[in-house]
């Protein structure tokens, strides 16, 4: 009984903390799959919002202020892909103004 208590415990708590992200927590857990991919990446800024994001030998172009980039992903997700967040991080900035609104916490509930 104590184990099964536990458990149930748990899984609410665990669901509970997902909720207090910025997005969902099937989403965010995406976005930290991407984040991770990304911190191998170098950037190199053309203009303002574009940049090239070099991954091993293959060069992807990111348009941050239309949210696409070459790969494709980004448009598809609607959330940053990992050369996108590369972007963002070369430009210290955060990366909830560049998700979908429909992966938002509020949205989802």
């Amino acid at each position: 009984m104590r184990t099964l208590l536990e458990r149930c415990t748990n899984e609410k708590l665990f669901n509970a903390k997902g909720t207090f992200t910025y997005l969902g927590k099937q989403y965010n857990k995406e976005l930290e799959n991407n984040k991770t991919l990304s911190q191998k990446m170098r950037v190199r800024c053309l203009k303002d919002y574009i940049h090239t994001v070099i991954d091993g030998v293959k060069r992807f172009i990111v348009f941050l202020q239309n949210k696409k980039c070459i790969c494709g992903q980004y448009q598809l997700d609607e959330l940053p892909c990992p050369h996108a967040l590369a972007a963002l991080r070369y430009r210290n900035e955060s990366y909830e103004n560049y998700c979908s609104p429909y992966y938002m916490r509020e949205s989802l509930l």
